[in-house]
């Protein structure tokens, strides 16, 4: 029983000290936005919730080949 005791005080968890406060900014009261947060949680999973299916394609082809040579060709008359 004293085996069982000893194992169960190892096993016990204590209270995890408080961190200490950060002052970002200088002595500012930081408020976390939810609303960049909400965004920002969204973001780092955009990859793992995309589906790829066909009637995606037109749009990533625009995203990714015609809009920057759009951008490349209006720039480039400039010059």
């Amino acid at each position: 029983m004293s085996l069982l005791r000893a194992g169960a005080a190892l096993v016990r968890t204590r209270p995890a000290a408080l961190a200490p406060r950060r002052w970002m900014g200088g002595k500012m009261d930081i408020k976390k936005n939810y609303f960049v947060e909400e965004w920002n949680g969204k973001r780092e999973i955009t990859e793992k919730s995309f589906d790829y299916t066909w009637t995606n394609t037109p749009v990533l082809i625009a995203t990714l080949f015609l809009f920057p040579a759009g951008v490349y060709f209006l720039c480039k008359g400039q010059c």
